[in-house]
């Protein structure tokens, strides 16, 4: 790469501890572009270990851990953020205040892509639908590059892509916030769906869902979005969009098929082959990967049957409403679902769950932690008896002693993981582990 940023102060505001996650990538990139860059987290050197090593050997790089201070913020001529720090935060708001370049990894990326981008956000769905349209695609023959919120930061494979290659990047909201910000969408995007989530980090539904609309708001008449009518947001945005929209919703006829679960799956598989035929894949490899892809880890994934009892990972469900889909998935193939759910705090609402939860008579513990109180009380309101568990070992337990033939245990918290588990990922392993 010929660009340099020699004497320019680049402060990455998060490392994070995923080896090619954000973080980190910002962190080399700046680093080999020549720039002086310092790296600040609130994790220590010793949670962060293996991500700092990678940049221990760069005499340009310096280290602010276990701390975020303003004095860093002040210093810099340029700010490579992590999803994870929100504009609320004081770091945020005093480089708000000075006017200071904000970027993340993704943002960095579009703007020097030299091939076609095709991005996908929504509330669920995102990394099925991405993993779906990047199969579809490479089927059809193209060489394809898979990043973004799927923890592979786009960055890391820059250097190597051809402008006759694709990009599929799944986008959370809170990259698209990076993106929209310095006025970058790409050409082809995809919003799945707009449900609760994330409430404690946007002022309301409408600043929730307009992090999402940057994936199209940028692009040009040349863009496409494939929208969901059956959200009030998608059914605005087709008057909003400046490129070719593309519906589509429950009533769309599609491919019933499927290896997957659930209706939200098979509304997965279509929004996906559409976005990928705008992208240039051809008809027969979406219909190839449509009828035989089985899903990704996380989601809805079944890890065992033992003793007739079937065991499914959903812990990436981390709302209410991905939980709801999830049991209702279920609930036809299952004589009692044995819910594990429960965990940090969102500001959502659980009523409509707890609701379901008693009408499919699911039998459920519930975590230790911030959403416990509201959860619980909703649980109650609706006639849900369950018990609460301090680990994963104990949910397990419980639901065993109990457990016939027939049943699904499910893993499907409905809630943020932090507090008993480093992350979503860390949930699911340990729960796979266990069984």
């Amino acid at each position: 790469m010929k660009e340099t940023w020699k004497n320019t102060k680049v402060l990455i505001l998060g490392l994070g501890q995923y080896p090619k996650g954000s973080g980190i990538s910002a962190a080399l990139f700046a680093a080999l572009l020549g720039a002086d860059v310092r790296v600040t987290d609130q994790k220590t050197e010793k949670e962060l270990a293996a991500n700092v090593k990678m940049l221990k050997k760069f005499k340009n790089v310096s280290f602010v851990l276990g701390k975020h201070r303003l004095e860093d913020i002040r210093w810099a001529d340029i700010i490579i953020r992590n999803p994870r720090v929100r504009p609320s935060s004081p770091e945020m708001k005093e480089a708000a205040r000075l006017g200071k370049r904000i970027e993340s990894d993704v943002s960095l990326f579009m703007a020097r892509c030299t091939c076609p981008v095709v991005g996908i956000t929504g509330t669920r769905g995102k990394s099925t639908t991405t993993t779906l349209v990047y199969e579809m695609l490479k089927a059809s023959g193209k060489k394809v590059w898979l990043g973004g919120n799927i923890l592979i930061s786009p960055l890391t494979f820059l250097s190597k892509i051809q402008p006759t290659d694709i990009v599929v990047l799944e986008l959370s909201s809170w990259l698209l916030e990076t993106t929209g910000a310095v006025g970058l969408s790409p050409q082809y995007a995809l919003i799945t769906n707009v449900m609760r989530d994330h409430l404690n980090t946007y002022d309301g539904m409408d600043d929730y869902a307009e992090a999402k609309a940057q994936i199209f708001r940028h692009q040009d008449q040349s863009g496409v979005v494939v929208l969901n009518t059956d959200d009030e947001y998608g059914r605005e945005w087709m008057k909003e969009a400046p490129g070719r929209v593309i519906p589509f919703n429950r009533k769309t006829k599609r491919e019933k098929g499927i290896k997957m679960l659930g209706e939200h799956n098979e509304l997965n598989v279509l929004a996906a082959s559409l976005l990928a035929r705008e992208a240039g894949a051809k008809a027969s490899a979406i219909k190839k990967v449509a009828k035989t892809f089985k899903g990704i880890p996380d989601r809805l994934e079944e890890i065992a049957i033992k003793k007739g009892i079937r065991f499914v990972n959903d812990t990436t469900s981390t709302t209410p409403d991905a939980t709801i889909a999830a049991v209702k998935a279920l609930a036809p193939i299952s004589k009692t679902i044995r819910l594990i759910a429960g965990g940090a705090d969102k500001e959502l609402e659980f009523d409509e769950l707890s609701r379901l939860l008693k009408q499919k008579k699911v039998a459920v513990t519930l975590f230790e932690g911030t959403a416990f109180a509201a959860f619980a009380r909703s649980l109650k309101k609706a006639g849900v008896p369950f018990e609460r568990v301090g680990s994963m070992k104990e949910a397990l337990k419980t639901h065993l002693a109990n457990a016939q033939k027939g049943d699904t245990v499910l893993l499907s918290p409905g809630c943020a993981s932090f507090g008993l588990f480093t992350n979503e990922f860390e949930r699911g392993r340990q729960f796979r582990n266990l069984i």
